[in-house]
């Protein structure tokens, strides 16, 4: 766990240091697709900066909403842009990111699927590389472990502060005790999920919109499962059996799989003019 990056006397957030990464290299994959399937370069890319907007204000604002620190926002408003201390919960993004390209690319009329089955392999990408800045950060933490894969992580961090809320912990100086590292696990498995979509899906779909309905499915999958896995504050419903994560996941599996069974824009558009 290393949250601060230090060179010399300046330091920054190891956290937004790995999100600004993902972003520029998300956004490269997005425009090399572009590129490839010989789409429109520059609707694309604005499109991908209003989304990219969009889906981080989604992100902070589902993590302020749901992620067990509301009652501190609302005693400290100002902390709500205090971004650079962390604080971004990933779903936000598909909440408020997805809508928005639809909304642009339905609005300047071009093939929705075809640029959404672009846009997804750089979101699958910053999504498989962005776990490591929670691991750094020590956010998203799993259960209290034995295993020899358990990682302890730093004094007064939010694993500490998290078992001494619950009365695991009776000083926050004491370390905390072994967790799950379950941020690197999903760093592994989103990676291995980008990796599927990029080296045998891109090029061998026969639908267009088949990329992005395997990321939602698979990724919906894993989401859920990997919750359970889980002892960070996120949001609980239903007698604290399911998170709002897992809630999500079902309306995005969901979505995937109408996104398989409809049929494609180009057999909708040719029935149109039948």
């Amino acid at each position: 766990m290393h949250p601060t990056i230090s060179i010399g006397n300046f330091s920054f957030s190891s956290f937004y240091a790995v999100v600004i990464f993902c972003v520029i290299v998300g956004n490269f994959l997005t425009w090399w697709e572009i590129r490839r399937n010989k789409l429109d370069v520059m609707m694309a890319l604005k499109g991908a900066v209003i989304t990219t907007f969009m889906g981080y204000v989604g992100a902070r604002a589902m993590h302020v909403v749901f992620d067990g620190f509301l009652d501190i926002y609302v005693q400290k408003p100002l902390a709500i842009f205090a971004v650079w201390k962390g604080g971004l919960a990933f779903y936000g993004t598909v909440i408020f990111g997805l809508p928005t390209a639809v909304w642009w690319f339905t609005k300047n009329k071009a093939p929705l699927m075809k640029y959404l089955d672009c846009y997804i392999l750089g979101l699958a990408f910053g999504l498989g590389i962005g776990r490591f800045a929670c691991y750094f950060n020590g956010c998203c933490f799993g259960e209290i472990s034995a295993s020899p894969f358990a990682e302890t992580f730093l004094r007064y961090g939010l694993s500490a502060k998290s078992q001494f809320a619950r009365d695991i912990l009776l000083n926050l100086k004491d370390l905390p005790l072994p967790v799950l590292p379950t941020q690197l696990v999903s760093a592994f498995v989103t990676t291995s999920i980008f990796l599927v979509l990029w080296c045998f899906f891109r090029k061998r779909k026969k639908k267009d919109g088949t990329l992005i309905a395997l990321w939602l499915t698979m990724y919906a999958t894993f989401r859920f499962t990997i919750e359970f896995f889980r002892s960070d504050e996120r949001g609980l419903f239903f007698n604290n059996t399911l998170s709002t994560s897992q809630l999500v996941a079902i309306a995005t599996f969901l979505i995937g799989m109408a996104i398989f069974i409809l049929p494609s824009e180009t057999t909708q558009t040719a029935e149109k003019t039948e």
